[in-house]
């Protein structure tokens, strides 16, 4: 083929390859699993991807009174950044928790009367009751108003002034409703004659999380009445998984006697589990949770916070007290060291006087495993108080605080895939040697090793990721005790280093001696 006789001397070529870069962590993924209803499209134990708002895909997906969309809905309105999974599950054929309210008498005036459904925040009804309404019109007026919420957690029907709640899903979880009544009208008696109870028989756990693969979420929001035996023997293995980083925490909410939680947690001993603790409330008028709010969206709270916090330039100043870290109110891998405690929960209902746990019971449960979430002293703001899994011993029965705080937890989590990543990523086709290296030819022997892991070391204690202890006499204790043997027979490199992290700063220990003189 004729050509133009274009001379191209000497003959060159250079080849463009990628610039060496740190690798960065795992995007925020998080799963919820939770029950639907009829009205759901979701397929019952599938994996729906990436839920969102836009056109209301949450409530047509799950079902608008479902447990699963109540979650959802709250996950999403503190979280719009993060993936949000769900496994969608239908109702078992079982019972339907259900709550009664009563009214008797005939009311001599006009008024109206207030009652909360699972959540103060999303779902307090106030309803009116007319001059001369007997029972039987009060109990109209109330399924009604209740029937009117689209998204409350319940139906109602009323007959001859006897109201019943029933739970939109079938089963234990149900039981864990919370619902208050509040309001006088004249002449009129409102009784809440029982709170939601008699749910039974949640859907089949087994195989639930085998549609989920090898996907790795950081979090798991778990309903407390399922129990922790499935969620555990499916993320327990994950902490340490081979040749990969599956690692993760579920969430769960869960209401009862400090004895019984207490009792509850001790017996639960893993670093992938976090309980928060809520009292549980038997006045004749208010029946259920210390928190007016469904566990399970409590749940979804925290998941949604956390997963903000570490996903690199979230804004997450509405989460933080500002103390002079600027660079804190954006998420990233750096949050895994900043505390959780004080972290502010703009959607949680406040939790009425004389209704939660006393210090010393915050103290008992945080010592046996349980988290709390409360009030702040000047009693405006929910606020986290210390989160901490189930985790106390190691697998000899020694007491063990490594994995004692959720803090500790992301901080290893982020730091250890922060090394396998990069080591990846740096060696992924290189020759290993015990050699010396050879200029021109990917090789690597125990001074590469130990220099690109003190570099990375170098990297996590930098801005932006502050996650281990900074400084020469840091540094050196690391390189000191970095321990790289090599196997040129297998291409094998084993490596041992121990990383002093970074921790909460949770206490404050002071002598306070008064003086009265400045001399001497």
């Amino acid at each position: 083929m004729a050509g133009n006789s274009v001379i191209i001397q000497p003959d060159t070529q250079y080849n463009i390859v990628p610039a060496q870069t740190t690798a960065s962590n795992s995007a925020q993924k998080v799963l919820l699993v939770a029950q639907k209803t009829a009205a759901g499209s979701a397929v019952s134990g599938a994996l729906s991807e990436s839920v969102s708002t836009a056109n209301n895909d949450i409530d047509s997906l799950l079902g608008a009174r479902s447990m699963a969309a109540q979650a959802a809905r709250t996950f999403r309105k503190i979280n719009k950044v993060s993936q949000l999974d769900v496994i969608a599950l239908t109702d078992a054929a079982g019972t339907a928790a259900t709550s009664v309210i009563t009214f008797t008498n005939a009311a001599t005036a006009a008024g109206t009367l207030t009652i909360e459904i699972g959540s103060s925040t999303n779902h307090t009804i106030t309803y009116a009751i007319a001059d001369a309404d007997t029972p039987t019109l009060a109990g109209d007026s109330l399924a009604a108003a209740i029937t009117a919420d689209t998204r409350v957690p319940c139906t109602a029907v009323n007959a001859v002034g006897v109201v019943t709640l029933t739970a939109a899903n079938v089963g234990t979880e149900g039981n864990d409703i919370t619902v208050k009544i509040s309001g006088t009208v004249a002449g009129l008696t409102v009784a809440l004659t029982s709170g939601f109870s008699g749910g039974a028989t949640n859907p089949a756990l087994t195989g639930l999380f085998d549609i989920v693969g090898d996907n790795r979420y950081q979090t798991v929001i778990w309903p407390d009445s399922y129990g922790l035996a499935e969620i555990k023997a499916f993320l327990d293995p994950r902490f340490n998984a081979g040749n990969q980083i599956l690692d993760g925490v579920a969430i769960m909410t869960k209401t009862d006697t400090y004895s019984n939680l207490v009792s509850a947690a001790t017996s639960e001993n893993s670093q992938s589990m976090v309980i928060e603790g809520f009292s549980v409330v038997t006045d004749a008028d208010y029946k259920g949770s210390s928190m007016l709010e469904l566990g399970i969206v409590v749940s979804a709270s925290l998941a949604a916070i956390r997963s903000m916090r570490l996903t690199q330039d979230a804004n997450v100043s509405q989460y933080v007290i500002s103390t002079g870290g600027a660079k804190d109110s954006f998420g990233g891998p750096h949050m895994a060291s900043f505390p959780y405690f004080n972290t502010p929960f703009p959607y949680l209902p406040l939790i009425p006087a004389g209704k939660g746990f006393n210090q010393t019971e915050i103290e008992g449960l945080v010592a046996a495993g349980v988290s709390t979430i409360g009030n702040n002293t000047a009693g405006n703001t929910v606020i986290s108080g210390e989160q901490v899994t189930t985790y106390k011993t190691d697998s000899a029965g020694n007491t063990d605080i490594s994995f004692k705080y959720l803090n500790y937890v992301d901080t290893s989590s982020a730091s250890r895939e922060f090394f396998q990543n990069n080591m990846k990523a740096r060696f992924g086709m290189s020759r290993l040697t015990n050699g010396d290296l050879k200029e021109g030819h990917s090789m690597a022997n125990e001074g590469t090793i130990r220099a690109f892991g003190n570099g990375l070391y170098d990297t996590l204690s930098d801005t932006g990721y502050v996650l281990t202890e900074a400084g020469s006499a840091a540094q050196k204790y690391y390189n000191d005790n970095l321990v790289i043997a090599i196997d040129t027979s297998l291409g094998k490199a084993t490596i041992n280093q121990k990383i002093p992290i970074v921790t909460q700063f949770r206490t404050i220990v002071a002598t306070h001696q008064i003086s009265f003189s400045t001399e001497g």
